[in-house]
């Protein structure tokens, strides 16, 4: 391995290129160079596409040009970069493969301390590696460490993960280790989306607990049970609707608990609509540009004036103290102890900040704080899932995070896609980039790749695709949660038995993988025992393991 240590001493404008690497300077020229390798690009948020880019294909977009909100989803913040047939971009942990052999950049700077996120440029004509920080509004010292990246070469996926393992270690895990080896649990989002209330929410818990289903029948776990977006008064003001919730949220929080669930909850903390209560009454605690403009957060039709929500301007001490104060009252008074906290991108958009500094200093300040309670005023312990979150700033405090773009409970999202939108939600998308970070589970995050589906009525999933979808999350995620009708009909039973015999045959053994084509993998234990392939081509949709004879 390789440690890289790199200085600089300047006021960055933009972005930073600290340094050009060679490939020559790592693996043999004459037998590897970047032009027919496999690059994986790791992503620098949640919702960024992760998958393996092939020789001669170009990198998915990051953009789009319909919906320019949007793009402040996936594009590296303040970068000017973008992929072309020469150029692929990578963030925090990325590799190149030829065949079973690595090569890994790992920007490490975060591991003990704060540094900028790193994107790594791969410039397939050129044979370099050229390195980028998000360092605007920075001011370096002589001396000062800018980054820290570790280069690495493994000899097939189990040898990268180990190390990998060794570099990140372990520690970051025990915030969570409280939850047990992999839990589980309930969400309403996918099945009523915005559509909740007191009286659905508290049928919905009583029908968890009286069925059978997939959460109560195969998990000697923690089991969650969590409600999600919809229960607030608007996007900013987190106080509980009262017209959907007319006794608030101690109650159900109770109720919960009693029936041997965590109670969670969603919430984007640092996003608002502009026409909240607390936009309102605080115009100044919104992010402006240079110009005075408002700094998009992103687009979301159910949000917003015309569908933009904006960002709060968290180098502001009275915003910080002010989400503080939300977290206090979710926690300490409703009791809430599981927090899906969404929508973290946005801290790391750029904005005319009250106080000058750079925006990793600022996210990284909030983070902290909003996560800064460990137990309940009852001595109960807190878990927090993180969503939408830059990577690289937030695996210590979220080790338990999303590591792909939402799914859907359809295969294909085609409006999206005729929108040439990368970040969409969709069932296909979300399972490429729970492949994609395949090897990040365990080692850099126990990833979440989302819920998985059971149900036959508003669902236009096949069986091959649901039982796909599971089969993917047992491999290679650490949370499984779903969202379906918790009375579930005979065709679900069938398909949860399936699911329980599958982890149940599994449970003792180490999945790894190698990407085939562009849709296809190959999946192997590290026992060598089991193997197989995971198909994701529209006419095929399947997964096949066999035992090795």
């Amino acid at each position: 391995m390789k440690t890289y240590q790199v200085h600089q001493d300047y006021y960055a404008e933009e972005n930073s290129i600290i340094e050009i690497l060679h490939l020559s300077d790592f693996v043999d020229s004459s037998k590897y160079c970047i032009a027919n390798a496999c690059i994986n690009t790791g992503g620098w948020q949640s919702w960024s596409p992760s998958t393996e880019v092939f020789p001669g294909k170009k990198q998915l977009s990051l953009t789009n040009p319909f919906i320019k909100e949007w793009n402040s989803y996936l594009v590296f913040p303040q970068t000017k970069y973008k992929p072309s047939k020469n150029i692929i971009l990578g963030q925090f942990i990325t590799y190149l493969r030829w065949q079973d052999f690595y090569l890994v950049f790992a920007s490490v700077g975060n591991i003990n301390g704060i540094l900028p996120p790193v994107q790594f440029i791969f410039n397939r004509k050129e044979n370099t590696v050229s390195l980028e920080i998000c360092d605007k509004g920075n001011t370096w010292k002589s001396g000062d460490i800018t980054a820290r990246i570790e280069i690495f070469t493994a000899q097939g996926f189990f040898d990268c993960k180990e190390k990998l393992s060794s570099i990140f270690g372990k520690e970051h895990f025990n915030s969570v280790s409280f939850l047990g080896k992999k839990p589980a649990g309930w969400e309403s989002w996918y099945n009523h989306y915005t559509n909740i209330n007191e009286k659905l929410i508290l049928e919905d818990l009583q029908k968890l607990i009286q069925n059978k289903n997939i959460i109560n029948n195969s998990f000697n776990t923690s089991k969650i049970f969590q409600i999600d977006d919809g229960w607030e008064n608007a996007l900013g003001d987190w106080h509980v609707c009262e017209e959907k919730f007319p006794y608030g949220f101690e109650n159900i929080v109770e109720q919960i608990e009693e029936s041997g669930y965590i109670p969670g909850l969603w919430i984007a903390p640092f996003i608002i609509d502009s026409r909240s209560l607390t936009a309102r009454e605080h115009p100044e605690w919104l992010l402006r540009d240079e110009k005075g403009k408002l700094v998009p957060a992103g687009y979301n039709p159910l949000w917003g004036k015309k569908g933009s929500f904006y960002c709060l301007d968290l180098s502001r001490d009275d915003v910080i103290a002010h989400l503080l104060s939300v977290m206090d009252i979710i926690i300490n008074k409703w009791g809430f102890r599981y927090l899906k906290l969404d929508f973290l991108y946005a801290g790391m958009l750029w904005g005319n900040y009250t106080q000058k500094t750079a925006s990793y200093k600022i996210y990284s300040r909030a983070l902290q704080t909003i996560t800064s309670f460990k137990k309940t005023k009852k001595g109960k312990d807190i878990a927090y899932l993180g969503c939408g979150l830059p990577f690289e700033l937030s695996f210590k405090t979220l080790p338990l995070s999303r590591i792909g773009c939402d799914t859907y409970e359809k295969w294909k999202n085609i409006p999206l896609r005729i929108l040439g939108w990368n970040g969409r939600n969709e069932a296909f998308l979300n399972v490429k980039d729970t492949l994609g970070h395949a090897l990040w589970n365990k080692t850099i995050f126990l990833n979440d790749p989302d819920v998985i589906f059971l149900r036959s009525e508003n669902c236009r999933l096949s069986s091959n695709q649901k039982y796909l979808i599971a089969a993917v999350s047992g491999m290679f995620g650490s949370q499984l949660m779903y969202s379906d009708d918790p009375v579930a009909s005979e065709e679900e039973n069938e398909m949860t038995k399936l699911l329980i015999d599958y982890a149940e045959k599994y449970e003792n053994e180490e999945f790894g993988i190698t990407q085939l084509e562009e849709n296809l993998y190959e999946v192997f234990t590290e026992s060598k025992r089991y193997q197989g392939q995971i198909n994701l081509n529209d006419d095929i949709t399947k997964i096949i393991i066999n035992e090795n004879k």
